[in-house]
């Protein structure tokens, strides 16, 4: 099958919570011929699926189809293993969801017949579903979010930087040398400093299970129990955090700088966890192994702690009363683990790291951009050259060797620094992502206006040079 012609420049774009307005102003107001926003919240969106989904469900859960052709037996299985909602529940349950669904958004398509899917990243399996099923039409589904680069976004396919043709004035790339690696330097999207207390911690927990509550009897009313929106915040879920998770402030380890500092820089390696369940994680790692996050994080903890590295632990801000501390007791056990506490910034503990350990977390390309070496998964950001990328468990055990015999000194930083930010302003344009925060349709803000116009101006600067 072929992609639609250009000439029919149709674009169905997925909006979630609080979003649909501005979803609809984008594409209204970037220039194609035509946008549908469809939803799966009800009576959202120009098209919404949930009075279909529940339709299907029924039927499926009445009459199973041994016959369902739409997905095979090997994408299902991958749509659970992804979806942080869908692993936690009953399989026969989440299978009948995802048939449900797929049928659902596979007729939207068949309605709207459109060129490109636009969302935001994938971190759902309704969003996974319609990228499945609009490729088998040939029509890509297209991520936007916002570049690490200030003021800007980017468009990504699985987690990964879609490049126009051209290039970047080089000019621009040392602008943004001198704003990207400094050491004060803060992606848009992390929190700023706060105190992390006992107090801190049962106003977030407190927060997150009335919000459940609340969610749980919005669900009951809107009927439509099974949306993600509303399942995802309910603590039955296996990863949520629970009250006794308190004890974490107790495990940080306020002497963890004395410690640090005993060893040699490099025999630092730097361990920022990210945020769990994570949608990078879940979504842009193809090997479905290297998403078992939290096991894989041990374990490489482990290699550099074998090797003789001391291992400094630095918690994301945002887990702070959602992460359950079994993590936290497993990596404090390993011999020269450092539990830093949650008020040391990650720019604090580059400054003393040899060597920087994420999957597809920012401060990857953050450790890279500041001389550090930094072992990173396939990212946006990521390349082979300036970075050392591991593809598989397998590779975990030998990363510490890897670090070791990896020399930095072969090209000058700012050669590899001009590198990396050079493909990060090729697949990145002007426009406030953020725009959607406190939108309202009836006064559009000036960033939602110019967000728009780039959006489509970047849309049919990859469809002239046929890349969607």
């Amino acid at each position: 099958m072929s992609p639609p012609a250009l000439a029919g420049r149709r674009a169905l774009i997925f909006g979630i919570h609080n979003t649909v307005d501005w979803w609809r102003h984008l594409g209204l107001n970037m220039g194609w011929d035509a946008s549908t926003v469809v939803t799966d919240l009800r009576g959202e969106g120009d098209i919404s699926v949930v009075d279909d989904f529940y339709a299907e469900l029924k039927r499926t859960k009445r009459r199973p189809d041994p016959t369902f052709r739409l997905l095979s037996a090997a994408e299902k299985h991958d749509v659970v293993a992804r979806c942080r909602t869908l692993r936690w529940i009953e399989p026969e349950l989440a299978h009948a969801m995802i048939e449900a669904m797929a049928i659902a958004l596979d007729r939207v398509l068949d309605r709207v017949a459109p060129r490109v899917v636009i969302s935001f990243p994938i971190d759902r399996y309704v969003k996974h579903l319609l990228k499945l099923l609009a490729a088998r039409r040939c029509v890509q589904y297209l991520e936007l979010t916002a570049s690490v680069v200030p003021s800007m976004s980017m468009l990504m396919r699985d987690g990964r930087l879609i490049f126009p043709a051209g290039d970047v004035a080089a000019a621009e790339v040392g602008r943004q040398i001198a704003t990207l690696s400094s050491p004060s330097f803060a992606p848009s999207y992390v929190p700023g400093k706060s105190t992390y207390t006992r107090v801190k911690f049962l106003r977030t927990f407190s927060y997150l299970r009335t919000r459940a509550v609340a969610l749980k009897l919005i669900s009951w009313w809107q009927r439509d129990p099974l949306n993600l929106h509303y399942l995802d915040a309910q603590p039955m879920l296996g990863h949520k955090g629970r009250w006794k998770d308190i004890r974490i402030i107790g495990l940080c380890d306020t002497h963890w700088r004395a410690k640090v500092e005993a060893v040699p820089r490099d025999r630092r390696a730097l361990f920022g966890l990210q945020l769990f369940p994570e949608a990078s994680i879940d979504y842009w790692i193809a090997n479905l192994a290297l998403i078992d996050h939290e096991n894989l994080v041990v374990r490489a903890a482990k290699a550099f702690s074998d090797a003789g590295f001391v291992v400094m632990v630095k918690d994301h801000p945002l887990q702070f009363g959602c992460r359950q501390t079994e993590l936290i007791d497993r990596l404090r056990a390993l011999p020269g683990a450092v539990i830093v506490p949650y008020e040391v910034s990650g720019n604090e503990l580059l400054a003393l790291a040899g060597v920087n350990f994420t999957c597809t977390g920012t401060m990857g390309l953050q450790a890279a951009l500041q001389g550090v070496k930094s072992v990173v998964t396939d990212s946006y950001y990521s390349n082979d050259e300036d970075f050392i990328v591991f593809r598989s468990p397998r590779e975990v055990d030998t990363l510490p060797q890897r670090v070791m015999q990896t020399d930095l000194t072969t090209q000058p930083l700012e050669q590899r620094q001009r590198r990396m930010i050079g493909q990060l302003l090729i697949g990145s344009f002007d426009g406030d992502f953020f725009s959607f925060k406190g939108f309202t349709r009836a006064a559009p803000t000036p960033g939602a206006d110019n967000l728009a116009r780039a959006l489509g101006q970047r849309l049919d600067m990859l469809a002239a040079q046929g890349s969607i």
